[in-house]
């Protein structure tokens, strides 16, 4: 496992400086949740570079669908934390936003930067 400093400092500034540590947990949970199901479908992974968002993972058999399953299940998980507050689409662009419960508005940002990031550079 290497580690991209230059991945995750742009994670940082992309998704939210303010909310800095809660963003390096999220893009950390969801690196480990996908190596597991890698694992648990012995996909063979080989290397695994955590970069925040721009995360990697190789091996001979990779393939979009083990990577995209973690950020969706954490975008279904922070959609259901949400409850009825309302989210100004403004505010997901935003990386400097204020909200009122951060976790359940980071979880859906740090999702869907990473769908938009497995996808562009797949």
């Amino acid at each position: 496992m290497f580690i991209d400093v230059v991945g995750i400092l742009l994670t940082v500034i992309m998704i939210s400086p303010r909310y800095c540590f809660i963003v390096l947990l999220l893009c950390f949970m969801e690196s480990v949740l996908t190596i597991l199901i890698s694992m648990v479908l012995e996909s063979n992974i080989t290397e695994v570079i955590a970069g925040g968002i721009f995360t990697t993972v190789a091996g001979p058999n990779n393939k979009d669908f083990f990577l995209i399953l973690s950020p969706l299940f954490f975008l279904m998980l922070g959609l259901g934390l949400h409850k009825d507050k309302k989210i100004p689409w403004i505010d997901l662009i935003n990386p400097i936003a204020d909200f009122k419960s951060p976790l359940p508005a980071l979880m859906i940002k740090t999702s869907l930067f990473r769908i938009m990031v497995i996808y562009l550079l797949n």
